[in-house]
Formats: structure tokens, C-alpha cells, sequence
């Protein structure tokens, strides 16, 4: 007989990515005993309305009553999205708590560079606009949401200063985890913001970053 975990951690991965990204941010919610689904959606090709859209689908479709979201760069600001826009009044669904690791919330000095085509290098030539895809346009153009009053946000950054985000904006103002400089990563009603030193793709396979986002989902602390 299968056994339903009793609340699950919503995964949702960046640019460029699909859920088996999450694998490892899984394994780690897994062993806490959560629930671990990853939301797949396409990054590049999608518009941020289809994409919210369709994370709010996926969350109806889990059996799991109480349901917490942990997000990785485009996947954070998705989530937060997501959330402003239903208000979270999902039929029968109880809005746990919410962590993000690099978002680039306030805004991403890499991604208007990528899709400017500004300072990029040779190697990416004109793709760069094409790569930075339609829900990172939709995010840099449009009003900054926020998570629905009372929940506990949590909030990683990463000063590593390393990462392929150098390439598209070598002037990305410091500290930064390579792709998202630290005070772009500060969001609306977070309750804590953590700086470890972590880049931002290298987060995905942190056991520090992981072990710290799975305390905060537990406790509403990173501890």
C-alpha cells in the first residue's frame, strides 16, 4: 500500500532547465519526510501567465492538502508570481512556506543584458535575446508581485562570484553568485535572507544550501 505523505514541497526549476533538475533539492525534502514533486514548465518558449498558470494545476492535481513551494532562480520568481495571482485560494489547499535560492526578484543585470544582446560574449553571439526566452521577458517587463500576507519566505543568495551569468554581464555588481548579485535576490515579505558562499547553478547540488532550506521549510527558520 502506497503512504501519502502528509504535506509536499513543491520543486520548480530555472532557465534553461527541466524538473530533473530538482532531483537533488528532492532526495533532501524526501529524507525530511515531505513529499518532493518537481513542476516542469518550458523555460525559454512560455510566457510567465501560461507558466503560473500551470503551476497552479499541478499544485490542484497533489493529494496533499498542505503544500510549501522551494524555488531555484526563474523558478522562485515564477513561484512568486504564482502566488500573487490567485491570492492562494485554491480549493481545499493550505499554503505552507515558501524558500527561494537565487531569484532574481528586483531585477537581473544578466538577463536584461541577454536580452539586450548587450556586452554578451562572441560565443553566444545573437542568440542571446533567443535564450533568454519569453517568461524572463515577461518577468523584467512587468510589476513586482508579492507572496500573500503572513507566509514565511525565506530567501538564499549566493556570493561565490562565479558563474556563466559573468559572460553575458561582466559588470554584475558585486557580491553576486555569478549570475544574480546579491541585492537583486531581496524579495517582497521575506521574513530571513541568507548569503552562503555558493554560486548560483552549484546551488542545485548544495548540501548547505539544501540542508538550510529544508530547516526553514520545517521551522520557518534557516537556523
Amino acid at each position: 500500500m502506497t503512504v501519502v505523505r502528509e504535506e509536499a514541497v513543491v520543486c520548480v526549476h530555472g532557465l534553461w532547465l527541466s524538473g530533473f533538475a530538482m532531483r537533488y533539492w528532492r532526495i533532501q525534502f524526501e529524507r525530511a519526510g515531505f513529499a518532493a514533486p518537481a513542476f516542469s514548465y518550458p523555460s525559454v518558449r512560455g510566457r510567465m501567465a501560461n507558466n503560473r498558470a500551470a503551476l497552479v494545476r499541478f499544485v490542484e492535481t497533489l493529494p496533499q492538502k498542505k503544500v510549501h513551494f522551494a524555488g531555484h532562480s526563474l523558478g522562485a520568481v515564477t513561484i512568486v508570481a504564482t502566488l500573487d495571482s490567485v491570492g492562494w485560494t485554491l480549493q481545499g489547499k493550505q499554503l505552507g512556506r515558501v524558500v527561494l535560492a537565487g531569484p532574481p526578484f528586483q531585477d537581473s543585470r544578466a538577463g536584461r543584458a541577454l536580452v539586450g544582446g548587450r556586452n554578451v560574449h562572441p560565443l553566444l553571439g545573437k542568440l542571446g535575446g533567443v535564450l533568454a526566452g519569453h517568461a524572463l521577458r515577461d518577468w523584467l517587463g512587468g510589476r513586482r508581485p508579492a507572496v500573500p500576507a503572513g507566509v514565511d519566505l525565506g530567501v538564499i543568495a549566493g556570493d561565490s562570484n562565479l558563474g556563466l551569468g559573468r559572460m553575458v554581464a561582466p559588470d554584475l555588481k558585486r557580491p553576486h553568485d555569478g549570475t544574480v548579485s546579491v541585492e537583486e535576490t531581496h524579495v517582497a515579505g521575506e521574513r530571513e535572507h541568507l548569503v552562503l558562499p555558493v554560486g548560483h547553478t552549484a546551488m542545485l547540488m548544495s548540501h548547505q544550501v539544501c540542508r538550510r532550506m529544508v530547516r526553514f521549510i520545517q521551522c520557518g527558520s534557516f537556523g
